[in-house]
C-alpha cells in the first residue's frame, strides 16, 4: 500500500506544507489505476510482482502530477500530461495475468 510518506519520499518533498495536495496524488493515482486496469484490486491483493508494478506506476503517475500540477485545472494529469513510458507501464498492468 502506497502511502504518503512514500510518495513525499519519491518527490524528495521534506516538510507538510503540501501533504494535503501530495495525498490527493496518492489517492487519485490510485482511483485513476482502478479504472484503467480491470481487476485491479483482486490483482493487487493477489499476486506481489503485480503490486509492487502498481505502487511503481502510481509513483511516477505522482511525480508526473506533482511536476505538471500548474498545467492541470482539477489537480490530475488527464491523458494528454502522461508519458509514453507511464503509458506503457499502465499497458502492462491491463494485460498482466496471474500465473500459478
Amino acid at each position: 500500500m502506497l502511502t504518503l510518506a512514500d510518495a513525499k519520499g519519491y518527490l524528495r518533498v521534506d516538510g507538510d506544507a503540501e501533504d494535503g495536495l501530495i495525498q490527493n496524488m496518492v489517492d487519485a493515482s490510485e482511483s485513476y489505476l482502478k479504472g484503467a486496469v480491470s481487476g485491479y484490486t483482486t490483482l493487487y491483493a493477489r499476486d506481489s510482482a503485480f503490486s509492487s508494478t502498481a505502487d511503481a506506476v502510481r509513483l511516477a503517475w505522482i511525480a508526473e502530477a506533482y511536476r505538471n500540477r500548474d498545467a492541470m485545472s482539477d489537480g490530475r494529469p488527464n491523458d494528454r500530461h502522461l508519458s509514453y513510458m507511464l503509458f506503457s507501464q499502465i499497458t502492462q498492468l491491463q494485460n498482466w495475468v496471474i500465473t500459478p
